[in-house]
């Protein structure tokens, strides 16, 4: 009987196929073509959002480090951002590893996750050895623009200027090295008029007065409640800390770093797991002695140089 009704629903299912079976096939061929080209715009604008009518594209929230103690650099930037006067750019400067990458990471990840009044917001990590083609490869893909790999920069500057002229845009520029120039990018430069802004990083003041930045803003060392708990949350033994010997020696550690986050997460990191006496005092005489030999020192000694010798 289960055989019987098995072959009855085979046979009907033949029948249907074969009256709409051509017509299916086409639709089925369709549908599978609008979807793929619905896949490749997906994944060409991810970031891409609409909300009444209006195109929304905004970067991903980023990882970042430890925050500590710049609350009040975070608020000052966020007012300037917020506020709709003439002044379009903003420079962050100070030395490598005083925090101005976390600082702008905590402006992105703010603006993402609370709501800004912009159209665009755009991430673009720079370095020394990119530049003005670095920004349009970036602006460009976060407005899903495309271009031929041999299409020159003018014209890659233009596709940029009319996809930008009419939105409201936040350009942030992390690490920036040498003078940029925004409209030789395409990018159309701040003012009253469009509400955009630009903020970048830079170890450079004059670099910052180059770029034509119309409120700059110095990214200090901590303080030493900070710096203090900054490296707490590094050695994350608690235990440790409460011991008064050790605690006296971490104190010593964390004055030698001077402020510098960098410095403070690298020998927090490296003190997590020496537990004795002995290894703390060790540390304290090796930093004060030889501190490029303390564990990943030598790096934050070699960026500090690389830093002030580029000022």
């Amino acid at each position: 009987v289960r055989f019987r009704r098995r072959e009855q629903r085979t046979r009907m299912r033949r029948r249907y196929l074969s009256c709409f079976g051509c017509a299916d096939y086409k639709l089925c061929k369709k549908v599978s073509a609008i979807l793929k080209s619905i896949g490749e715009l997906r994944e060409r604008s991810e970031a891409i959002k609409t909300d009444g009518g209006s195109i929304q594209v905004t970067c991903r929230e980023i990882p970042i480090k430890s925050v500590v103690g710049n609350t009040t650099m975070m608020e000052q930037v966020l007012e300037f951002l917020s506020e709709e006067e003439e002044r379009g750019i903003i420079g962050v400067y100070g030395p490598g590893g005083v925090g101005k990458t976390t600082l702008m990471q905590s402006i992105n990840n703010e603006l993402i996750t609370k709501g800004h009044q912009y159209d665009v917001l755009i991430w673009v990590q720079m370095s020394r050895e990119f530049g003005e083609c670095t920004i349009q490869q970036a602006v460009g893909a976060r407005l899903g623009l495309s271009w031929d790999e041999k299409e020159t920069g003018e014209n890659r500057a233009l596709k940029i200027y009319r996809a930008l002229r009419q939105k409201r845009f936040l350009l942030l520029l992390d690490d920036v090295w040498e003078e940029i120039d925004l409209e030789k990018t395409g990018v159309p430069r701040p003012d009253r008029e469009n509400k955009c802004k630009v903020m970048f990083t830079t170890r450079s003041i004059a670099l910052c007065n180059n770029m034509g930045a119309e409120y700059k803003l110095r990214v200090e060392f901590l303080e030493k409640k900070h710096a203090w708990e900054l490296f707490c949350s590094k050695v994350w033994r608690k235990d440790l800390l409460e011991s008064s010997s050790i605690r006296r020696l971490a104190e010593i550690i964390v004055s030698k770093c001077g402020g510098l986050p960098l410095a403070l997460i690298t020998l927090g990191g490296a003190m997590a797991h020496r537990e004795t006496e002995e290894e703390w005092i060790h540390a304290s005489e090796v930093l004060t002695r030889f501190p490029a030999e303390m564990k990943g020192m030598n790096y934050v000694f070699a960026l500090l140089k690389f830093s002030y010798d580029n000022l």
